[in-house]
C-alpha cells in the first residue's frame, strides 16, 4: 500500500512533498515512462489532483527550482494534438495494423526514435479508442472506402483458447451452457450477456 502524506486541502507544498515529486520524476525518467505517471503517483500519495501536481511541476521547472540531477528536457508546456494530427495518427496506426504491424512498432516509427514522443502517441491512440470510438470508426470507414488495408480495433477481440472445451462442444450444448448462466440474471443483464455472446460467436466463427 502506498504511503499517503497527510496535508491540509489548501496547504502549500511541503518540502517532503516536493522531494517526493522529484523522486517520482526521477523514477519515470529512469524507466522511460511519461511524466503523467509521476503526476498520478503523487496524486495518489498526497491526495492532490493530478493536474495540480502537473502545474506545480511545470511552474517549478520554469522558475528554475528543479534539482540539477532531474532532466527537464521533457518539461515543455503541454501542447494538445491538433485535429489533423489526430486524423494522421489514426490513419497511420489503423493502416499499419491492417498490414500486420503492431501499434508499438507503428508509433516507434512515427516518433523517429524519440521514446517520449512514441509514448505520447501511443497514449493518445489508446485514449481515442476509449473516449472517441465514433471518430475512430469514422476513420476506419474512410480507409475502407479508399481501399486501404486497415482494422476495426473494436472487433479485434481475442478468440477462445485453442484448448478450450467450448471449441469442440456441440452447438446445442453450448447454447444450453450459455442460457443457464443467464438464468440468474436480471432481464437487462441477460439481454446484454446474450448479445455479447452472439458478438463473440460472430468474431470467432470461420469465414
Amino acid at each position: 500500500m502506498s504511503q499517503v502524506i497527510p496535508m491540509n486541502a489548501h496547504a502549500g507544498w511541503s518540502p517532503e512533498e516536493t522531494a517526493l515529486l522529484w523522486q517520482e520524476v526521477r523514477a519515470c525518467n529512469a524507466g522511460g515512462q511519461p511524466l503523467r505517471v509521476a503526476f498520478d503517483r503523487m496524486a495518489e500519495k498526497t491526495g492532490r489532483k493530478s493536474n495540480s501536481v502537473r502545474n506545480y511541476y511545470y511552474a517549478a521547472v520554469k522558475s528554475g527550482d528543479a534539482p540539477q540531477d532531474v532532466p527537464t528536457g521533457r518539461a515543455a508546456p503541454f501542447t494538445p494534438f491538433t485535429s489533423k494530427e489526430i486524423d494522421d495518427l489514426l490513419r497511420s496506426v489503423l493502416t499499419a495494423q491492417g498490414q500486420g504491424v503492431s501499434v508499438r512498432a507503428c508509433v516507434a516509427s512515427l516518433s523517429g526514435g524519440d521514446r517520449a514522443l512514441a509514448l505520447r502517441l501511443q497514449n493518445k491512440y489508446r485514449a481515442l479508442l476509449k473516449s472517441h470510438p465514433d471518430r475512430v470508426l469514422a476513420m476506419v470507414q474512410a480507409l475502407q472506402q479508399e481501399g486501404l488495408p486497415c482494422v476495426d480495433p473494436y472487433r479485434r477481440l481475442r478468440s477462445l483458447p485453442r484448448q478450450s472445451p467450448l471449441r469442440g462442444a456441440p452447438a446445442d450444448q453450448l447454447i444450453q451452457r450459455l442460457t443457464r448462466r443467464a438464468d440468474g440474471m436480471t432481464e437487462g443483464q441477460a439481454q446484454q450477456y446474450l448479445a455479447l455472446c452472439l458478438e463473440i460467436a460472430d468474431l470467432v466463427a470461420p469465414e
